[in-house]
């Protein structure tokens, strides 16, 4: 019984932590692909965004004349966010503070994300799917950002504020030097966006080399969210992977007790627990170093191509 309840755990622990769970009836096929609406790490993910609204929404919301508690918190993030990603990245204040927002959500959200996988959320579901019939087969637990997918729609969040910040920028900037009707501006901004990432080449040359140029620009900025999406997706799933395989050398020294008699778990097992809290606590800074990364890479992506006139 008690090897069985290990390996029970075992598996909870890699299909909770490492694996996306679809719920039933929470898929939909599309041009024969499938494509999953809600899952254990979309679960989870939802569980980060609704604990964030409740917390920050209410701090900001109240208004004191010397930030305390929970005020200084949010400060302190702020602040670090803007002076240590924002200004050095995209080198204006100007600029800092109206990329501010979208930094630092990116930065709260994906730290968030990763920190919930630390949290035990698959033993919590598991309690919750016994007692709860609605849970039953719906199971929350996975780390979001985990997952490729989730990671992926990231990565296009940050391309679409690229985008949308790039189009913004050329037809603001063509209406107040060539003096044309805004419509016109933002109707031809995705031309100007595109022309603007191409490097200026003199002469003959400079328009033969146009198109290709732009077009080896825009495949530089795919890459770089792609990128992102990996970056971000491969070093969450390592550490987890590693606490699993730890795991491992604990459930083989139980079974050799249980089966054999063998005394190996006595010496074992606390060397692998410690080894386990100590990739906790490395986790946790992965988890913060990833989430600065993630956000430092945006910012300077924003710089590069939403206004590259700067």
């Amino acid at each position: 019984m008690m090897l069985a309840a290990a390996k029970f755990n075992l598996l909870e622990y890699l299909r909770g932590h490492l694996a996306d769970q679809p719920w039933p009836g929470c898929q939909v096929k599309i041009g024969g692909m499938t494509f999953t609406w809600m899952s254990s790490a979309i679960a989870a993910m939802l569980i980060v965004a609704a604990g964030l609204i409740a917390v920050i929404l209410p701090i900001t919301r109240r208004k004191q004349a010397m930030p305390s508690g929970a005020h200084n918190a949010l400060e302190v993030i702020t602040v670090f966010v803007r002076d240590s990603i924002a200004r050095p990245a995209l080198r204006d204040d100007d600029k800092a503070y109206k990329f501010l927002p979208l930094l630092l959500t990116l930065f709260v959200f994906v730290l968030g994300m990763n920190l919930i996988g630390l949290a035990p959320l698959a033993t919590i579901s598991a309690w919750v799917r016994w007692h709860v019939p609605f849970f039953e087969g719906r199971p929350i637990g996975a780390t979001p950002t985990a997952v490729l997918t989730i990671c992926a729609a990231l990565s296009v969040i940050t391309l679409l504020a690229i985008m949308s910040s790039g189009l913004r920028h050329c037809a603001a900037k063509w209406h107040k030097d060539k003096k044309w009707p805004m419509p016109l501006c933002w109707a031809l901004s995705p031309l100007l966006w595109l022309k603007s990432l191409s490097p200026s080449i003199p002469g003959t040359m400079g328009v033969i080399m146009l198109v290709p140029m732009v077009f080896l620009e825009l495949i530089g900025v795919v890459a770089k969210c792609f990128a992102l999406m990996i970056r971000l997706f491969a070093n969450m799933i390592a550490g987890h992977a590693m606490l699993a395989i730890l795991m491992v050398f604990v459930l083989k020294g139980i079974r050799a007790l249980i089966n054999e008699g063998l005394n190996d778990v006595f010496y074992v097992a606390p060397m692998v627990v410690l080894g386990s809290a100590v990739i906790c606590l490395m986790e946790m800074a992965v988890a913060l170093l990833q989430a600065f990364i993630f956000t430092v890479l945006t910012a300077v992506f924003l710089g590069i191509y939403a206004e590259p006139a700067h």
